[in-house]
């Protein structure tokens, strides 16, 4: 069985234009959500430890929250530089490690989705049914976004094939 690809992107762009696409809309969400989450964390970090934090600890746990997603995202960011820098680079081990690390990311995200899933839910069945159509969509398009680079990368590795070794006279 062949590795799924991909031709083209979509709005009939090229392969490398729309991973250079998702490369810089990678890097301006992650980079949005750093500074988002780090603002956050300032602002939860100067209540902890007061009076209003004293009885259940609200403003500590979302100070580790957000913390945590700042973290979460800086990596993001290296992971869309190294995107960007592959791309422009034309740099198929980059391309490739770029690929594993997002369908890590990607199986991780989709196992911490069920299982969390089996503790069962504490909402409606409507609020339920949204989760699920926005998870679907965000999971259907990051699907997409992670098989548009790797059609990149072997559309890459085809032409670095194609070339061969170095010809030498006898």
């Amino acid at each position: 069985m062949a590795v799924p690809h991909i031709t083209s992107f979509c709005w009939c762009m090229g392969l490398e234009a729309g991973t250079k696409l998702i490369g810089f809309l990678h890097l301006a969400l992650s980079f949005g959500l750093m500074v988002f989450s780090s603002v956050y964390a300032a602002r939860f970090g100067e209540l902890v430890g007061t009076a209003e934090d004293a009885g259940d600890r609200l403003y500590r746990t979302w100070y580790i929250i957000s913390v945590a997603v700042a973290v979460f995202s800086a990596a993001h960011l290296l992971l869309a530089a190294t995107l960007l820098v592959a791309v422009f680079n034309r740099h198929s081990r980059l391309l490739r490690g770029y690929v594993w690390a997002m369908l890590a990311l990607y199986v991780a995200s989709v196992l911490y989705v069920l299982v969390s899933m089996a503790f069962g839910f504490s909402v409606t069945g409507s609020d339920i049914f949204i989760a699920f159509v926005e998870g679907v969509l965000f999971f259907g398009i990051l699907a997409y976004c992670i098989l548009c680079v790797n059609s990149y990368y072997l559309m890459l590795k085809s032409t670095e094939d194609m070339e061969g070794p170095s010809k030498t006279d006898y």
